[in-house]
């Protein structure tokens, strides 16, 4: 057995992993549910980091050989807008860091970064993250025997959250979080804006109408720069989704301030990262992943223990292909010990038939006997091919051509001699015209026997006393 496919069986185990979504929000952890994992729905995880309290939460459960796609708060990673450069687009995203160096604080060395284009004009939205966030959790993972697939963006699973609805407006704050206000268009983000000035809550007892006024202020205005911008993009529609308030009396506020029309996002209440574990299932295989192949660890497959599994297998496969070849061996020695056997066993045939052979010659006054003998039959044979050919001419007759020619006679024809045997017809006359000929001969068609004759020559004079004279040569025909 070669050693790629042992390595291709390690792979191919290695991919067979159960897949689980992680929602990371401001103030909780949000995970999808999987068949023999119990893990919660949520847990908050104040006054530590998320990526203490992920692990903590995993390794309490017991969760191993997993498959992990994480989905990031807005507040984890940073967006630009810049024009799209003049390169291939193979070649774009290893370009991405150097082309944000002058926007960013960080060395291009120290970040991760992917892009999308927007829908309006040549331009690039670029998202960025620190990697040393993606390599730290990774490498937590990593010892718990969980592969991180994906980090995600809550940009793009947002888009898929109102159903079949692809182009909409959202406003949407989660808890501890700001409020924020995008566009989605066709599975994409093409517009996100935090807006400042507002806090919570809306609604409720310490709520203020100014609040809600200075909001739909400044969505009014995201709007009409969105309808100036996004020509082609009906955005009439602006989904509500903000936790720690009163969801339906948002919406119903805002519907009577802004010029489109406002519904919840969901109509059950969900919070937002519960929406989110829900739409990421969703999400395309083409959206922003902030966790690119390079980084990714490297499965070391040529380890102490794989190779001597490798050997050890290699020289059990090469035993029993000796022990095979071995017992063929055997099996091919048998059978030709019985084939020299019968081979010999022939040969002696061989001889006393020879022997039987030689005693059974004819002599050479036989065998010239017999060829005369042939000879004579030979000679009777032909002889009765005669007879028998001269019996059938007989039993035809002459008779039935005399008559086919007086049938056929004529006054501008008249036949001098007629010489007939089995084979030919030979025929001589005088004839009025020389064309009465032809048309003479052409009548013989329609006589049984004079058909199939033909002439082989046609002779045509004139005899002393100026009267045309013709000679035909005749022979039969197959028929």
């Amino acid at each position: 057995m070669k050693i790629q496919s042992l390595i291709g069986k390690f792979k191919r185990s290695n991919t067979r992993k159960s897949q689980l979504t992680i929602v990371v929000q401001p103030s909780a952890l949000f995970f999808s549910s999987i068949p023999g994992l119990s893990l919660p729905q949520q847990i908050a995880y104040e006054g530590a980091s998320w990526q203490d309290a992920l692990y903590k939460v995993l390794k309490g459960a017991g969760a191993s050989d997993l498959s992990v796609d994480v989905v990031l708060h807005s507040n984890l990673y940073q967006s630009y807008q810049i024009e799209k450069p003049s390169i291939p687009d193979e070649e774009l995203t290893s370009a991405l860091p150097f082309l944000l160096k002058d926007l960013i604080t960080e060395k291009v060395t120290d970040i991760v970064a992917d892009y999308r284009p927007l829908p309006m004009g040549n331009k690039l939205q670029v998202y960025v993250i620190p990697r040393s966030l993606v390599v730290s959790l990774s490498g937590q993972l990593s010892q718990l025997n969980i592969a991180l697939e994906r980090v995600l963006i809550e940009d793009d699973v947002w888009a898929y959250s109102a159903g079949e609805l692809s182009q909409f407006l959202l406003l949407q704050r989660s808890k501890k979080g700001q409020f924020r206000v995008s566009a989605f268009s066709e599975g994409q983000c093409a517009f996100q804006r935090t807006i400042r000035g507002v806090a919570s809550p809306l609604t409720g007892v310490a709520s203020s109408a100014l609040q809600l006024d200075g909001l739909a202020l400044e969505l009014q205005r995201s709007i009409d720069y969105l309808s100036s911008q996004l020509r082609g993009t009906p955005l009439h529609q602006m989904k509500v989704c903000c936790d720690e308030e009163e969801q339906q009396e948002v919406a119903q506020a805002l519907s009577e301030r802004l010029s489109v029309g406002v519904t919840v996002l969901s109509e059950r209440g969900d919070e937002s990262g519960v929406l989110l574990v829900e739409s990421a299932a969703l999400l395309s295989e083409g959206a922003i992943n902030l966790f690119p192949s390079l980084l990714k660890p490297k499965k070391d497959y040529f380890t102490l223990t794989n190779i001597a599994i490798g050997w050890g297998v290699t020289t059990i496969a090469l035993l029993v292909f000796y022990a095979l070849l071995s017992y063929q061996q055997l099996a091919l020695q048998e059978d030709l010990r019985l084939v020299r056997s019968q081979e010999a066993e022939f040969r002696q045939q061989v001889d006393t038939l020879s022997q039987r052979l030689a005693k059974h010659k004819p002599s050479p006054a036989k065998v010239a006997a017999v060829s005369r003998l042939e000879l004579e039959i030979e000679s009777k044979r032909q002889s009765l091919d005669a007879v028998s050919e001269y019996d059938t001419a007989q039993q035809v007759g002459y008779s039935g051509v005399m008559r086919s020619l007086a049938k056929l006679g004529r006054d501008d024809i008249s036949l001098s001699s007629i010489t007939i045997d089995t084979h030919t017809l030979d025929l001589k006359g005088l004839a009025r015209e020389p064309q009465v000929i032809p048309n003479w001969i052409s009548q013989f068609k329609s006589e049984l026997d004079l058909v199939g004759r033909t002439f082989d020559k046609l002779k045509i004079g004139r005899n002393d006393q100026d009267i045309i004279t013709f000679e035909l040569k005749t022979k039969e025909g197959t028929k």
